[in-house]
């Protein structure tokens, strides 16, 4: 079988007919890094060609389902420096791509509201920011029609200068807007429960960091999440290019020194005057989450706190160190 070019806001599809979300950029020649989603289940509360289907969305739940029933989806990465799930090449039935889900939602007629609420959103951002449509795909459980009648949607919009414009935009949109809003007290209580936050931070530091964030929101009464990617030209990076070593938890004081690339999964904050408080040395010099949920969370010149895993990264030009944030329910980063 031909190498699939996965990447993050993907969904692989597997021969037993589990379903993964593609995580990150780069991933090994045989396999697709890729976290479990949806599993068959008969009481699930999801339902596609017949079959249903059930939701795992806490991490450790999909850590525990393959390592009770599909072992062979766990593996150790070497350059990565730690045990991913992924999903080997010849275990693909299909790859959905959000790009071509969008084009075929704008070919043919939809009876779907969900779907109809998704493209509507894709559109009004297309010309409200002046990007082209190839530039947007949208994901999540539409992606591979899993939806429910109050899904979120999520978006997903490729390249450096689509996704600045689109930042931009919303910025506009959410203040001056009537189909765009920011989430209010009631949909950040929801949010802080959903995404466990209670073992990371407070409530009030979290509503602090989601009110002046821009790629998620509500459009006409729908949640919504955007997720912005360089584009495949733009990743400079490869399997190999790099080697990580994982040194333990640590927990550092720091000011963000570059937020530039805080809009993007994965987002990256560049630090300095780090302090290490606890844990693991030496100090980092910069941060770097997977998880959409730490996008925008700092700003350029602000003083954080922030726990991960630190990690060692060997590139052919030196070596440095950086903070990994999220693969725990317990990491943060919040501002001081």
């Amino acid at each position: 079988m031909p190498a699939v070019r996965a990447r993050e806001g993907d969904f692989i599809e597997t021969t037993e007919g589990l379903i993964f979300d593609v995580k990150g950029l780069i991933h090994p020649p045989d396999r697709i890094i890729s976290f479990l989603r949806y599993i068959p289940s008969h009481n699930g509360k999801r339902e596609r060609g017949g079959v249903r289907y059930r939701k795992i969305y806490d991490l450790e739940k999909r850590w525990d389902f393959l390592r009770k029933h599909f072992p062979e989806y766990i593996y150790s990465d070497n350059h990565f420096g730690r045990e991913l799930q992924g999903i080997p090449v010849k275990n693909v039935r299909t790859h959905y791509d959000p790009k071509k889900k969008l084009n075929e939602f704008l070919r043919d007629s939809i009876d779907d509201k969900v779907e109809r609420d998704a493209v509507e959103l894709a559109r009004t951002l297309k010309e409200e920011a002046g990007i082209a449509i190839a530039d947007i795909g949208i994901s999540g459980s539409i992606l591979v029609g899993l939806q429910e009648p109050d899904s979120d949607i999520d978006l997903i919009i490729y390249g450096l200068n689509s996704s600045g414009r689109i930042c931009q935009t919303l910025k506009k949109l959410l203040t001056g807007g009537k189909m765009f809003r920011c989430y209010d007290l009631d949909d950040l209580k929801h949010l802080y429960k959903s995404r466990s936050m209670e073992m990371a931070m407070n409530f009030e530091d979290f509503c602090n960091h989601e009110q002046r964030k821009v790629l998620q929101g509500s459009y006409r009464g729908r949640d919504y999440f955007i997720r912005c990617l360089r584009d495949w030209d733009e990743v400079q990076d490869s399997y190999g290019s790099f080697k990580c070593r994982r040194l333990g938890k640590a927990k550092i004081s720091a000011v963000v020194s570059d937020d530039s690339e805080a809009i993007f999964t994965p987002s990256i904050y560049e630090v300095q005057n780090v302090s290490v408080i606890d844990g693991a040395n030496p100090a980092p010099k910069r941060l770097i989450s997977y998880r959409g949920r730490f996008c925008e969370q700092a700003r350029i010149g602000e003083k954080i706190i922030a726990f991960g895993e630190l990690e060692e990264v060997v590139t052919s030009n030196g070596e440095y160190f950086q903070l990994v944030v999220g693969e725990s329910p317990r990491d943060f980063i919040f501002t001081v």
